[in-house]
C-alpha cells in the first residue's frame, strides 16, 4: 500500500467509524426510550427518531457493504457486487469511456481549448526539462541500438548501401566525376600526378632497366653498346616526362583532355560502356571486402552512438539538447508556427482515437479483469468509500426525520 492509498484507508477507517458510531448511539436511543413509562410527547418523538434512524442506517449500512462484501460473510443474493461483477463493470466502463471520452468531438473540443504547441514550448524552454527529455531520448536510442543483434545491423546496413548504389546510374556518377576533373585546375594537377608519379618510378627501376637490357642483347653484342642504350632509352623518358611536367600546353595534356571528353561522351551513348559500368557496380556490391568494410562500419557507429548516448557531455547529446532549446525559442516566438503544430497534433490525436479507441478502452477492461477480485473491490472501497458513509449517515438521520413525520401523522390521525 502507497502513501496514497494509506491516506485513503485511513479516512475510510475514520468515516466508517462515524457512522457506525452514529447507529449505534440511535440503537442506545431507542433502547433507552423504549422503556421509558409515561415520557410523554418527548420520549414519543425521541423514539421514533431513534427508531426510524436505526432501520434507516442499517439499511444503508447492508446496501454499502454489499457492493463491496457479503453482509456479516453471509452468501445472501445480490451481494458483493463488485468482486463478483468486476470483468463486466470494467468491460460497461470500457465503453462508457469509448463512447463519451475517445471520440472526435470530444477530443477536438478539449484541444480547441489548449495550445499544446505553446506549452511543450514553455516545457522545453526550462533547462532542466530540455536536458531530461535528451536524456530520455538518448537512454531510449542505446537501448535500440544495443538490443539490436550485430549480426542483423551489419546485415542491415549491407542492404541499405546495396538498396542505394543499385539505384544509382553508375555511368552517369563516373561521368559528373569526369567532367569535375575536367573542370579547372583538375586534369592538370591529375597529369602533374602522374609526371611525378612516372618519374618516381624511373628513378626507382633504373637497376632493373639496366639488367633487362644486358639480359635480352645478344652474346655478341658490346658491353658499351648496352650502356648507350640505356643511356638513351632513360635520357628520352626522362626528357619526355619533364617535357610534359614543365609544359602546360604539352599535346600529351591535350591529348589527356580529348580522351576525358570522348570517355564522358561514350558513357552517355555507348551502351556496351553503360553495361560495364552497371557490371563494375555489381561486382563491387558483391565483393568480400565490400562487406566486410560495411559491417566494419556498422560496429564503428554502434560503437560511436553507445559511447555518445551514455556520455552526458557528448557533442551528440549536447546537439540534442541545444535543438529541442531551438525548437523551443523556434516555437516561442512564431505564432504560425504554433498554429500549425497544434493543427497537426490535433490531426495525430483525432487519428490515433478514431482508429484506436477500441484497443485504448480495452486497456481498462483488461487491466480490471486481471485484478483480483477481492483486491479490485478493496481498491475501489478505497477510493469511493468514504463517500459511501456519507449515504448512511445520511440514511440514519433522513430516517429518524422520517420517523418524526410519521409519528406526528399518526398522532394526528388518532386523535
Amino acid at each position: 500500500m502507497n502513501d496514497n492509498e494509506a491516506v485513503l484507508a485511513a479516512r475510510l477507517r475514520r468515516m466508517r467509524w462515524t457512522a457506525t458510531g452514529l447507529v449505534a448511539a440511535m440503537a442506545v436511543v431507542f433502547a433507552f426510550t423504549a422503556f421509558a413509562r409515561n415520557g410523554g410527547i418527548a420520549v414519543g418523538l425521541l423514539r421514533a427518531f431513534a427508531e426510524a434512524a436505526l432501520i434507516g442506517g442499517l439499511a444503508d449500512w447492508f446496501a454499502v457493504t454489499a457492493l463491496f462484501k457479503h453482509p456479516l460473510g453471509l452468501p445472501i443474493p445480490h451481494t458483493a457486487i463488485v468482486p463478483r461483477r468486476k470483468s463486466e463493470i470494467g468491460r460497461a466502463l470500457a465503453r462508457f469511456v469509448a463512447d463519451n471520452f475517445l471520440v472526435r468531438d470530444a477530443i477536438a473540443r478539449r484541444l480547441a481549448r489548449v495550445d499544446l504547441a505553446e506549452r511543450i514550448a514553455s516545457w522545453l524552454a526550462e533547462e532542466a526539462n530540455a536536458r531530461s527529455l535528451t536524456r530520455d531520448l538518448c537512454t531510449a536510442l542505446d537501448w535500440f541500438v544495443r538490443g539490436v543483434d550485430s549480426m542483423t545491423l551489419r546485415a542491415a546496413a549491407g542492404w541499405t548501401l546495396r538498396d542505394a548504389l543499385e539505384h544509382v546510374s553508375i555511368h552517369r556518377a563516373v561521368g559528373t566525376l569526369i567532367d569535375v576533373l575536367a573542370s579547372g585546375g583538375y586534369a592538370q594537377t591529375l597529369i602533374d600526378q602522374l609526371v611525378q608519379f612516372g618519374r618516381d618510378q624511373l628513378e626507382t627501376h633504373k637497376g632493373a632497366i639496366r639488367r633487362r637490357i644486358g639480359e635480352r642483347s645478344p652474346w655478341w653484342m658490346p658491353r658499351f653498346v648496352d650502356e648507350e642504350l640505356y643511356d638513351q632509352l632513360v635520357g628520352e623518358f626522362e626528357r619526355i616526362l619533364d617535357e610534359v611536367g614543365a609544359d602546360s600546353a604539352h599535346p600529351a595534356r591535350m591529348e589527356l583532355n580529348d580522351r576525358l571528353r570522348t570517355l564522358r561522351y561514350r558513357l552517355d551513348s555507348d551502351p556496351a560502356l553503360i553495361r560495364k559500368t552497371a557490371a563494375l557496380r555489381d561486382e563491387m556490391l558483391n565483393h568480400p571486402a565490400i562487406r566486410q568494410f560495411t559491417g566494419e562500419i556498422s560496429e564503428r557507429i554502434k560503437e560511436f552512438l553507445h559511447a555518445s548516448f551514455i556520455d552526458g557531455d557528448s557533442a551528440l547529446r549536447l546537439g540534442i539538447e541545444r535543438e529541442l532549446r531551438a525548437v523551443a525559442d523556434a516555437l516561442a516566438a512564431d505564432t504560425a508556427l504554433r498554429a500549425q503544430l497544434n493543427r497537426w497534433l490535433e490531426e495525430l490525436l483525432i487519428y490515433i482515437v478514431e482508429n484506436y479507441r477500441q484497443q485504448l478502452s480495452e486497456v481498462i477492461s483488461e487491466t480490471i479483469d486481471r485484478w483480483d477480485p477481492s483486491a479490485t473491490a478493496r481498491r475501489i472501497e478505497l477510493h469511493v468509500g468514504s463517500d459511501l458513509q456519507f449515504i448512511r449517515i445520511n440514511g440514519t438521520l433522513v430516517g429518524g426525520c422520517v420517523g418524526v413525520i410519521l409519528y406526528f401523522a399518526w398522532q394526528t390521525l388518532s386523535m
